[in-house]
């Protein structure tokens, strides 16, 4: 029982953050995708074909996409919790600033994806139209920033 306390004395470290970002990146990779379906359907695709898109180069199985996708996003997830929310944090304390951040967040990755990722692998998520491409991100990165502004509020 005396080793609770060493656990719940250290619920802000670093490694908590980033156990926390992977759950967060998992949940908010889920949202990103379903957004992204949605629009899929409503512009002459499917879901199932959007995730065949989600590989380094040429198609994939759906599963494999989904799986890939869904570690990217843990990853990403863990990046945050474990550099950005201990910055943001430090210099502020208004919970907008996690939805700001996030977003921000989620726009960096889309323009890495686009500039530097995508072009250098021949993804054929470059396929998707970019403003479908921002608008999964930008709703990761609300997601993710909201889910650790409310694990603090």
């Amino acid at each position: 029982m005396d080793k609770m306390d060493v656990v719940t004395e250290n619920n802000g470290g670093i490694s908590n953050l980033a156990v926390d970002g992977v759950i967060y990146g998992l949940l908010s990779g889920i949202a990103m995708y379903v957004s992204l379906a949605f629009l899929s359907v409503f512009t002459g695709g499917t879901p199932v074909s959007l995730l065949e898109r989600f590989s380094a180069s040429g198609l994939t199985s759906p599963l494999q996409g989904l799986a890939s996708h869904l570690a990217v996003s843990a990853i990403y997830g863990a990046l945050f919790g474990a550099i950005f929310w201990p910055v943001l944090t430090r210099f502020t304390s208004r919970h907008a600033m996690g939805w700001i951040v996030g977003l921000i967040y989620g726009g960096f990755l889309f323009l890495l994806a686009q500039t530097a990722i995508l072009p250098s692998i021949n993804s054929p998520l470059g396929e998707i139209p970019n403003w479908q491409w921002a608008l999964g991100h930008a709703i990761y990165g609300l997601i993710l920033g909201g889910l650790f502004t409310r694990k603090v509020g």
